[in-house]
């Protein structure tokens, strides 16, 4: 009897566990100095804006601060 229930612990256990949603990723603003045009760029759409790289790094900088607000 024992083995019986462990094969059924082993194939419903994994069905069992609680859902767990994932948190919004929070976006650290105060290092985007540090980063390159690309991360900027792959930052800005994670947020939801399209950034030109041909901008300055300044520039990119400014435009995902604003759409953070």
């Amino acid at each position: 009897m024992k083995i019986w229930t462990k094969i059924k612990n082993w194939i419903t256990k994994p069905y069992m566990k609680p859902l767990v949603l994932k948190k919004k990723d929070e976006i650290d603003l105060k290092g985007l100095k540090n980063k390159t045009k690309k991360e900027l760029e792959k930052l800005g759409r994670k947020v939801g804006v399209e950034l030109d790289r041909r901008l300055t790094k300044d520039k990119l900088i400014k435009q995902i601060k604003k759409h953070c607000k």
